[in-house]
């Protein structure tokens, strides 16, 4: 597999350090508030990864972390007036919730800041021996970012160039501007830990270092791109300078999302938590949504573009639904398919996995699924062709293609019918249209169907075309949806 690494700024082939076993490191969120937008896309990026790996036969150790002691976390706990703890925990079981909802598998190993106090000073100890760390007056620790020659390799940036900047804030006690905290001196009514500088807790950056020491050289360490610099230029300094070896052998970072064109922000209250979405549209409209763009390109979160997601999951669920049906016939004829649909349907064949494989590029694996399902839509269109032998043996490659679609996604995996019900009422809640008053309308119209009250029928039919329902008479009885503009 091909991925693009941030540090080389180049494709570079995953060989596992270890044969046949993958150690991926992923940054977790601070637990002060309610997921967003933006973490449900890191969430479900590496989700896909995982997956894929595994199903290409790699065994995958997947580490994400939670810090759960932060000043964030401590202003929020003083703002309510609740235990920082509690709102730590408050916040952990919401990710899980939410990841759950959008179908995220859990990470085999959720350390804990808070769980990995000696860990954490442990390494402390080791780049102060060594003279890569300085305790301060104070009891604060800081890193020595000169101490480290190659320091910026990873955003790629000049020490100097940064360095010109850089400011020392009022009470530090920084030897230089570009020096970062390993170790903080607590503050009056903060939360703190015995340690040999004193009482204080571990600066963000330290944390990682210690809970991923571990799993030592990682194949991957990801994370969203805001977290480059500094967040993952300091991790590499701070391990690599106290284990004296590799961190990660490749780096990967997803990128923003942004609220119709402008990033997302409290400020400019567009700020979409991943539970405000969720109140309007089904979690796979979202999943499918995120996934539809490659990781490394921005996306563009609208109204729109959800529609358009709603539509695509449609169109799959219903091919699904009718090559699982048409597979139900008993009585099958040798009719020849078309050289072009057996050409195409060949091209095709690994055709969706080779896009995961070049750097997981996620919308052109799901294009591939587009054509799968245009060309099953067009045998089944036929019904001829949707009679013979070889459509059968193709519909049943359809099936067993789109079950490795779904391993590998996490989409397309529920019931057709549940699903496809559960979209509708989705969009009927969105446009405030009335579903037992639709069900009223529809009965009162199978009733008149059944009498040839056929001018009461068509009555009927234009009040619910109205209300923006469409209705399609079928050997199975009536079935209704919303009309185009509202799907």
């Amino acid at each position: 597999m091909q991925i693009y690494n941030t540090a080389s700024r180049s494709k570079e082939q995953l060989v596992p350090v270890r044969p046949g076993k993958i150690h991926l490191y992923v940054c977790g969120v601070t637990v002060y508030d309610l997921c967003h937008i933006g973490h449900a896309r890191s969430a479900l990026v590496f989700d896909v990864l995982v997956r894929h790996l595994r199903r290409q036969g790699l065994d995958v150790t997947f580490v994400r972390n939670f810090t759960d002691v932060d000043d964030k976390i401590i202003n929020r706990a003083n703002k309510e007036g609740r235990d920082w703890k509690e709102v730590a925990s408050t916040y952990i079981d919401a990710f899980h919730e939410d990841m759950d909802a959008l179908g995220v598998l859990r990470a085999d190993i959720e350390p804990k800041a808070t769980e990995s106090m000696q860990a954490i000073q442990d390494m402390v100890t080791s780049l102060v021996e060594q003279g890569s760390a300085y305790v301060s007056k104070n009891g604060d620790v800081y890193f020595r970012v000169r101490s480290m020659p190659d320091y910026g390799k990873l955003s790629h940036r000049s020490l100097d160039d940064m360095q010109a900047g850089a400011r020392v804030a009022v009470g530090e006690e920084k030897e230089d501007p570009m020096d970062f905290a390993l170790w903080k001196s607590a503050k009056p009514g903060e939360p703190y830990w015995e340690s040999p500088w004193g009482r204080g807790r571990p600066g963000w950056h330290i944390e990682c270092s210690a809970m991923s020491k571990p799993y030592l050289p990682l194949d991957i360490h990801g994370g969203g791109m805001d977290l480059v610099f500094p967040h993952h230029e300091n991790e590499i300094a701070q391990t690599e300078c106290s284990c004296h070896c590799e961190l990660a052998k490749l780096w990967m970072h997803n990128a923003f999302v942004q609220i119709n064109q402008e990033k997302m922000s409290k400020s400019l209250g567009n700020f979409k938590t991943i539970r405000d979405i969720l109140k309007t549209w089904q979690p796979e409209t979202l999943r499918f949504f995120l996934l539809s763009k490659h990781y490394r390109s921005p996306v563009d979160f609208t109204s729109d573009g959800m529609n358009d997601a709603e539509r695509a999951l449609s169109r799959v669920y219903e091919a699904r639904s009718l090559a699982e049906e048409a597979l139900g016939r008993e009585k099958w004829k040798k009719v020849p398919l078309p050289e072009d649909i057996l050409a195409e349907w060949e091209k095709t064949g690994t055709a969706f996995v080779d896009a995961l494989e070049d750097d997981l590029n996620t919308a052109q694996a799901l294009g591939h699924v587009f054509t799968m399902v245009r060309l099953v839509n067009r045998l089944l269109e036929d019904k001829a062709l949707k009679a013979s032998e070889a459509c059968r043996t193709l519909l049943g490659e359809f099936v067993l293609r789109m079950q490795d679609v779904t391993a590998r996604t996490g989409l397309f995996g529920d019931n057709p019918s549940a699903f496809l019900n559960a979209l509708r009422s989705s969009r009927c809640a969105r446009y405030n249209i009335d579903i037992p008053k639709v069900e009223e309308l529809l009965a009162a119209r199978a009733k008149a169907r059944q009498e040839k009250d056929f001018a009461g029928s068509d009555a009927l039919r234009d009040q619910l075309k109205a209300m923006h329902v469409e209705v399609r008479d079928t050997p199975k009885g009536q079935v209704w949806d919303l009309d185009t503009a509202h799907q």
